[in-house]
């Protein structure tokens, strides 16, 4: 079993002299830590930065913001792209409208309606692999706000299968 962080071993991987230097950035670092620290070393590092837990919280709305503004930018993206092959689709349609093209000419045209279908299909796939990623991040930096608030205040946080 190992030792439990002491507060010369917890300040050291923190990268700092003591805990009332304890930065935003370093939070989430030292929430990653507590349960492993020793319970009176945790109790002593959150005796100096008591702001602790709104910290943390403030980070999760940051995630949070950073997440939504990443979401809102993929939508219109995707928007973009699913609206231009639109716009080539209904250009060939019309080609097949105005012309009496030959069985060639329909075969080419309707190949690439195909491909810019298949080419829209793809882009949709990669749209639920960013959302997909998206909430992965979002639980893991959910995961260890809750972890590092639930060993402050004294919960079990072991997860047993």
């Amino acid at each position: 079993m190992n030792r439990p962080l002491t507060e010369l071993k917890a300040l050291r991987k923190l990268g700092i002299e003591d805990f009332k230097h304890l930065t935003k950035d370093k939070v989430i670092t030292m929430a990653s830590m507590l349960d492993k620290m020793d319970p009176e070393v945790a109790k002593k590092a959150l005796e100096q930065f008591p702001m602790f837990s709104n910290t943390v919280k403030e980070i999760l709305i940051g995630y949070k913001d950073t997440l939504d503004k990443g979401s809102e930018l993929n939508r219109e993206s995707v928007q973009s792209y699913y609206d231009s092959c639109k716009y080539i689709i209904e250009g060939l349609q019309k080609q097949l409208d105005v012309e009496n093209p030959s069985f060639e000419e329909k075969k080419y045209i309707f190949d690439k309606m195909l491909e810019i279908s298949k080419m829209m299909g793809e882009k949709d796939s990669e749209n639920k692999r960013f959302i997909a990623t998206m909430v992965v991040f979002g639980t893991v930096a959910t995961g260890i706000a809750l972890t590092a608030l639930a060993s402050v205040l004294g919960g079990n946080t072991k997860i047993e299968s």
